[in-house]
């Protein structure tokens, strides 16, 4: 690391003993000899140390900056875990108080609440139902955040898009660049923001915007989003700073299937596609998937598990043909399951879709889309990424179906790792590969370099 640090290092047991207690951190907020509240400045720095869960430590590394008077930057990065790193947001220090979190609001949220003690910080690191003490020491001046942001606007249609413009801060003249492309339930920019810092770490130009749906209900239909992506990626290939050759995309879970739709339309002015998580089965197949995945783990019945199941597999033909009988036949599937307690887990709709719902609803239009009619347009190379444990589908079968379509062609590629989630990450607790121990939370081994190297490799 820079400023002469050992990288790293920890504060030691007798060091940390001596640290002031509860008696301590009241002295820190009470009032001065004067009467005074006593008032910290911001605890500017380059800090390292460790977060402890049950004998699990993390290493970790906080650089927080004044940027300029009273507003303050904060990066958190862990040396053992690349990717997880992330820049704070809602960040406030009332002296000796400091906070700030990951993803305000989200699922797999962190957050960090930390008292200020001289040199040190002190105080807990939380995510889910985990809560860890964090101790960090100052080590020197706070290492500068390697990217800068810009606001870039593009338009799409009627719609304008404001998006972040993540720059590296190194010597290129021109940069490779990435588009950001959303999941289908986390439609914001900050839902990305880990991701694009992770990215423009690595040298690229990234954007991220919050998509169409953002501050508004209803889902977009897919074909839609595809443009939107059309429109950031002229954007980026106009900046100066972008080399308009080496411009690509990147989306995970329904954006991936977003970047498949927009890297394969007339023009092509993709330089390559990386997919994290996309479903190789249309929204119906995943929907009665994720259904009866829900129904299972709530010990719902068999006998009415298949119920469910016929009744999606009706409505499916419905939306297919969209006859009377079909329409008919939905209808009495809908009412037989309707006053059952676990009707609610399905999310099949409580009544029959009109036509005219079936031609204008984006739920509906997109509903028997097949992704691999997409992916057989994309001739740029694409990196798909699975996590073995995806409960949202059958990643395996997903892998598979994609695979022979992307699969063949030069420079791209597919794999699946074992035991990750959707998000290539393997779960907290005791897992086969944590020898009866408690973990932390980690991407599965390789997934992070894979991307990395391979997308580093895509534009060359």
């Amino acid at each position: 690391m820079s400023n002469g640090r050992s990288a790293f290092s920890f504060v030691g047991p007798a060091r940390a003993a001596g640290l002031l207690g509860v008696a301590g951190l009241a002295w820190l907020s009470s009032c001065s000899s004067e009467g005074g509240a006593k008032v910290l400045p911001p605890p500017t720095g380059h800090y390292e140390g460790r977060i402890s869960y049950q004998g699990a430590d993390l290493r970790t590394a906080l650089d927080l900056r004044e940027i300029k008077p009273g507003q303050l930057q904060a990066d958190l990065r862990f040396a053992d875990l690349q990717g997880l790193g992330f820049p704070a947001e809602n960040l406030t220090f009332k002296s000796p108080q400091l906070h700030f979190e990951r993803q305000p609001g989200a699922v797999g949220n962190m957050a960090v609440d930390a008292i200020r003690e001289g040199d040190f910080l002190r105080g807990f690191f939380s995510t889910d139902s985990v809560k860890a003490d964090l101790l960090l020491v100052r080590r020197g001046k706070p290492d500068p955040r390697p990217y800068r942001t810009q606001t870039l606007q593009f338009r799409s249609g009627p719609l304008t898009f404001r998006g972040s413009l993540l720059i590296p801060d190194d010597t290129l003249s021109r940069h490779p660049a990435v588009v950001l492309l959303h999941a289908a339930d986390a439609p914001r920019q900050r839902d990305l923001n880990a991701y694009a810092d992770l990215l423009a770490r690595q040298g690229f130009m990234t954007l991220v915007y919050d998509r169409r749906d953002a501050s508004q209900p209803g889902s977009p239909a897919a074909q839609l989003l595809a443009e939107d992506a059309q429109a950031a990626v002229q954007a980026l290939r106009k900046n100066a700073a972008v080399d308009s050759a080496r411009v690509g995309l990147w989306g995970i879970r329904q954006g991936g299937n977003v970047a498949a739709l927009a890297a394969g339309q007339p023009g092509r002015q993709v330089a390559f596609v990386v997919s994290l998580s996309a479903p190789g089965i249309s929204p119906a197949a995943a929907r009665q998937e994720q259904m009866t995945a829900r129904l299972r783990q709530q010990g719902v019945k068999q006998a009415q598990i298949r119920q469910a199941q016929q009744a999606a597999a009706q409505l499916e033909r419905y939306v297919r043909r969209g006859n009377e009988g079909d329409s008919a036949q939905l209808h009495q599937a809908l009412q037989r399951i309707g006053p059952e307690p676990w009707v609610s887990l399905t999310e099949l709709p409580r009544r029959v879709p009109t036509a005219a719902e079936l031609q204008s609803q984006p739920q509906w239009r997109d509903f028997l889309l097949d992704p691999r009619t997409a992916w057989q347009q994309v001739r740029v190379p694409v990196l798909l990424l699975y996590g073995a444990a995806d409960t949202h589908f059958n990643a395996r079968e997903s892998a598979q179906r994609l695979r022979g379509v992307v699969g063949y062609r030069r420079g791209s590629a597919v794999r699946v790792y074992a035991n990750a989630d959707h998000e290539l990450m393997l779960p907290s607790g005791v897992r086969p590969d944590t020898d009866g121990r408690w973990d932390w939370s980690r991407p599965a081994p390789g997934a992070v370099e894979d991307m990395l190297t391979w997308m580093k490799q895509a534009v060359k």
